[in-house]
């Protein structure tokens, strides 16, 4: 909602619309994403804020860097864990290619992620608060509703550069990923 008019405001604001340049301002997201990863017996529903931009143009066809902010949470942890929580900073490379109506793309990025997991009290395992390395890669497809707005499904996998059977909550940071992306370019 606070996306809608935040976006909103940015176009109202504009006296004239031009198809060739951005629709918002360099240093407002260009997508929003929500999604949930599947790590059985955990889900972790999901949102990421993302930045896009042209590195190569072609009339359909776009290479993209991507930079992605992004928070979840877990609902329904193992016992004994009580909460899990992963936030992350992600950069990487992508393809988007639109056709009149259809669009579709992928995208593969990496950086540090942040987990907290958190457990009963007397439990073998203690609190923890680590940074691992992350990747992630998605493949989307949808449709385009405007000519800088589109809108699609998503899956991909993320997951951790190393998992360390010492602190379990790192097996439940990612997995299988699905969502819906928002693309206002």
């Amino acid at each position: 909602m606070v996306l809608a008019l935040v976006c909103s405001s940015f176009l109202a604001s504009s006296p004239t619309w031009e198809p060739d340049k951005p629709l918002v301002p360099w240093f407002v997201p260009r997508t929003a994403s929500f999604g949930v990863f599947i790590n059985p017996p955990m889900v972790s529903p999901h949102l990421r804020l993302g930045w896009e931009a042209a590195i190569l143009s072609q009339p359909r066809n776009e290479l993209i860097w991507v930079f992605n902010l992004g928070t979840g949470g877990g609902v329904g942890v193992p016992t004994p864990m009580v909460t899990h929580w992963q936030h992350t900073v992600l950069g990487g490379f992508g393809y988007r290619s639109d056709r009149p109506v259809f669009h579709w793309g992928f995208h593969f990025a990496a950086g540090p992620l942040w987990y907290l997991a958190n457990y009963l009290p007397g439990a073998f395992n203690k609190f923890e608060s680590r940074v691992v390395g992350y990747i992630e890669g998605r493949l989307q497809a949808g449709v385009r509703l405007a000519p800088h707005f589109r809108l699609a499904a998503y899956f991909g996998y993320a997951s951790p550069f190393v998992f360390n059977a010492q602190f379990p909550g790192n097996t439940f940071v990612g997995g299988f990923d699905a969502g819906v992306v928002l693309d206002w370019r």
